[in-house]
């Protein structure tokens, strides 16, 4: 991934990548006066819960959610905008999902319906918090692995070679580490050392002994400081370490949703301490843009370069079959994408090739999923056509 997503008038998708997309919400959030939009495109269900949200920030990412993904269902499935049912999983994950049926009807969508039989399937996940929202997905082509909803993914998967032959399985979180909602309680941001690690103490149900105490008393790593050893502002070594084992901590928490999301479980997850990640490298906070503009397309400085160096290991084995990253976006955002199953989850595996192509000894050549950068989706340039039907996306 480059240093600087891009964002550009054609969204890609292709059957051998994985396509990542965001809208970035905070400036339509900053005008109550203005009317949400596209929402009279949506389904009435799905118009009636973006309406349920009190504050608006929350009605922005309710929105912007619902439109990502009946974007990448209109793309990826060519399904008529009016057509698309966005349908759930079983009980007790009820994780949002899309079937065709194969028996015409164009994009209607339910559990119970038939699978397709010109129409791809799709695996997507989303992600929203502090007015960031993001959805990550593939397309599954006719002839591969489909998923079966009603049997659970296992959370550990299996080797490289045995998860080409399984469905994609996708997940990606959005961390904020200085979420507006959190500022207004005071216990929220620890400024001391005690505080810390009471706070993180809070989550010990979530993450292993272990990771626990790597958060607790890591060393903010000489190559992390912004200008070698000088620190920003008047910020003391104590507090700069502080700020780095927070940040820390929340870059843990979006691996770790990521990869729960991935498996479509949730953090009630019996093994959830049992999952760990080790050679985590924190994303260094990027150039913020104050305020947020509407439709601004310029991303120069705002994404960091992908930590993809992180190992998964679970009860104690390591996981080989899953690929998994986090990137920063501006000063407070952690963005983190986990996959495995159909060639999205090999870069992780013990079975890679070699760089040069060529098969290293005593391993196998496995064909590896591109994954797109994030593209910002502007939803009167990239949005508006489709969801009017005046688009080509069709033809």
């Amino acid at each position: 991934m480059s240093s600087a997503p891009s964002s550009v008038p054609l969204l890609n998708i292709s059957s051998s990548s994985l396509s990542r997309w965001y809208i970035d919400t905070r400036a339509l959030a900053s005008n109550p006066s203005s009317e949400l939009p596209l929402l009279s495109t949506l389904r009435p269900e799905d118009q009636t819960k973006v309406k349920s949200f009190y504050h608006l920030p929350d009605r922005c990412m309710s929105l912007a959610s619902s439109l990502l993904k009946y974007l990448f269902i209109h793309r990826a499935c060519h399904v008529p905008w009016d057509k698309i049912v966005i349908s759930r999983t079983p009980a007790p994950h009820k994780r949002p999902c899309y079937i065709p049926l194969s028996s015409g009807g164009g994009g209607e969508s339910n559990t119970n319906g038939g699978r397709p039989t010109t129409t791809s399937h799709i695996e997507f996940n989303v992600s929203h918090q502090a007015s960031f929202v993001a959805l990550a997905g593939c397309i599954i082509l006719p002839g591969q692995v489909v998923p079966n909803y009603d049997k659970p993914p296992s959370p550990s998967g299996g080797t490289t070679a045995e998860s080409l032959n399984t469905p994609p399985q996708i997940g990606i979180d959005i961390t904020c580490t200085d979420d507006p909602a959190r500022r207004k309680r005071p216990d929220a941001v620890p400024s001391t050392e005690e505080a810390l690690r009471a706070f993180i103490d809070i989550f010990a149900e979530v993450f292993s002994a272990r990771e626990l105490e790597i958060m607790k008393t890591a060393s903010v790593p000489a190559d992390y400081y912004p200008n070698g050893r000088q620190l920003p502002g008047s910020t003391s070594q104590q507090q700069y370490s502080i700020i780095y084992r927070l940040r820390l901590f929340y870059t843990y928490w979006a691996l770790k949703e990521a990869y729960i999301k991935m498996t479509g479980e949730a953090l009630l997850a019996s093994w959830l301490r049992e999952l760990e990640f080790t050679n985590v490298s924190v994303p260094k906070p990027q150039e913020q843009q104050e305020p947020p503009v509407l439709n601004d397309d310029d991303e120069e400085g705002k994404w960091g370069p992908p930590e993809t160096g992180i190992h998964v290991w679970l009860h104690g084995k390591r996981v080989t079959d899953v690929r998994i990253e986090v990137v920063a976006f501006e000063t407070d955002y952690l963005v983190a994408t986990a996959g495995r199953g159909g060639g999205f989850g090999a870069n992780n595996a013990e079975t890679n090739a070699a760089d040069d192509g060529q098969q290293e000894e005593g391993k196998s050549v496995v064909e590896v999923a591109e994954w797109q950068d994030l593209q910002r989706v502007d939803i009167e340039r990239d949005i508006a056509l489709c969801a009017s039907g005046e688009c080509a996306c069709l033809d």
